[in-house]
């Protein structure tokens, strides 16, 4: 048997150099999911028995099936609607954040800093305040409007007619046309003060409030928007690649800019519908899933679902804590959360530039 000469490796040495496991992509992806469901079901046991009436865990079951006690009845008709609520806003918002991010081709695109939900807060607040013949309008109708038109407005102040529009340009027109959105409603709210109580909810967000009517009307408009976004997934790899070579390869790039735009629009409304802006949910789930498991949109947009519903449930539970026995909106947690890792991914973005 030949000696190593301790200066070139053997065949055995090189392999056993080599022997430490890698991840791979499929491992990865396995890994996040297993951790989310975890997450997930810690989430919603946790969410269904605290509370000013504490319900034991060996309770639970029972009192998912049926309703003869007080503490069972808060379970169904307020517990149990606030965490699926949690769930399916977060899906919506983070979905929407990650097809935002690759329609717009800009890391820094999320429905909270292109100023969506802002504008979908700002007409369901204008119907409610000052044109009572709009509030007649379905809550989630206005709110398609006005998320429409702001990220329009947003895309043309940033200047997409010119080219690719940069990170750090796309922020800082999103940020001025969400300020002043939000300016413009807490001025709606102070000339209504009657109002003031009833919607003072939508300058936050949260599901603090919620009931299964909300749950229905947001189901149909969620089921669309996650279809069609889960539909787009091989679209929206092709479009990663640049414009020119998704034409190359057969790709109609603006047909695919403009659907994607429309699933935002329906997701965002949707949600700020229901729950009011809870912020930063589309910019920080797709990041994070994106560093996990990759940027193949085909894997990326479930996981994004699953980890926005985590992520605000979790808030909610948090904002449960602040200063018991009363709570704070979701959104004050999100936005804590948030806020801190947009000005990193923002001067991150501006140091690649």
């Amino acid at each position: 048997m030949s000696q190593s000469t301790g200066i070139l490796p053997t065949a055995t040495e090189d392999a056993a150099h080599r022997r430490p496991r890698i991840v791979t992509s499929k491992q990865r992806v396995t890994w996040a999911a297993l951790v989310l469901l975890a997450l997930l079901v810690i989430g919603v046991v946790w969410g269904l028995s605290m509370g000013s009436q504490h319900i034991s865990l060996s309770r639970l079951p029972g009192a998912l099936i049926k309703a003869d006690q007080p503490d069972e009845l808060i379970l169904q008709s307020i517990r149990m609607p606030r965490v699926v609520l949690a769930l399916l806003v977060g899906a919506a918002l983070a979905v929407a954040g990650a097809l935002m991010q690759a329609v717009a081709a800009n890391p820094l695109a999320a429905p909270e800093i292109m100023g969506v939900n802002a504008g979908a807060v700002f007409v369901v607040v204008l119907a409610v305040t000052i044109l009572p013949s709009l509030s007649g309008a379905p809550t989630i109708v206005l709110a398609f409007g006005g998320a429409a038109v702001a990220g329009v407005s947003v895309m043309l102040l940033a200047g997409s007619g010119s080219g690719r529009v940069s990170p750090v340009r796309l922020a800082l027109a999103g940020v001025t046309a969400s300020s002043l959105l939000i300016s413009l409603t807490q001025v709606l709210i102070i000339f209504d003060e009657n109002s003031a109580d009833s919607v003072l909810f939508w300058l936050v967000g949260g599901v603090n409030f919620a009931g299964w009517g909300d749950i229905r009307d947001l189901l149909p408009w969620l089921a669309i928007g996650l279809v069609g976004a889960f539909s787009m997934a091989r679209s929206l790899n092709l479009l990663a690649l640049g414009d020119d070579m998704a034409r190359g390869l057969g790709q109609n790039v603006e047909r695919t800019r403009l659907l994607g735009s429309a699933f935002v629009v329906v997701l965002c409304g949707a949600a700020v519908s229901v729950a009011g802006p809870v912020a930063f949910i589309g910019l920080i789930v797709p990041h994070i899933m994106r560093r996990i498991v990759g940027s193949s949109y085909t894997v990326l947009l479930p996981l994004c679902a699953v980890g926005g519903g985590v992520l605000v449930l979790y808030a909610d539970i948090l904002s449960r804590y602040v200063k018991p026995p009363f709570e704070v909106p979701a959104g004050v947690v999100t936005a804590l959360i948030g806020a801190p890792i947009f000005v990193y991914l923002a001067r991150r973005q501006k140091v690649t530039s």
